[in-house]
């Protein structure tokens, strides 16, 4: 028994021992992967993730009606004295996650070449819109450091 087991043990060390390396890396790569992607595609994306949200636009008529309307329910709007999270959080993931990373990859990789500048102004103008609309419903919000990751 001891024998048939310093057997197989010496041969999986052989065969540990003979296996080759050569071609290893190539044979492992992934060649349909993307390595970077087009920012007009990401101003695209961003473009459609800032279509405005049924909830935020009834929380926003709140505001307006805040006058008429100044105890809770749906339309108590930028009414501080009430927790209204569950209403503009979707305007939060929506636009912070999504369009200002997007814009800011846009506006990243888009600048420094000449003939994309209409591409990177779009996405300024979007970017500081979307800021914007965030700075509204929120108060301040992290400005530098918006679509870093």
């Amino acid at each position: 028994m001891k024998k048939i087991f310093n057997y197989t043990l010496l041969g999986v060390f052989l065969l540990f021992l003979s296996s080759c390396e050569k071609g290893l890396s190539d044979l492992n790569k992934n060649t349909t992967s993307p390595t970077a992607i087009d920012p007009l595609y990401q101003l695209n994306n961003a473009t459609i993730n800032l279509s405005f949200p049924a909830g935020t636009l009834i929380y926003d008529m709140g505001t307006v009606q805040q006058v008429i309307s100044p105890n809770g329910g749906v339309l108590a709007g930028a009414n501080f004295n009430q927790d209204n999270r569950g209403l503009t959080n979707h305007l939060w993931q929506a636009y912070y996650r999504n369009v200002i990373r997007n814009t800011r990859d846009v506006i990243d990789h888009s600048k420094k070449t000449p003939e994309r500048s209409n591409l990177t102004n779009m996405g300024r103008i979007l970017q500081a819109y979307t800021f914007m609309m965030l700075t509204d419903t929120y108060g301040d919000i992290p400005y530098a450091e918006g679509g870093l990751g």
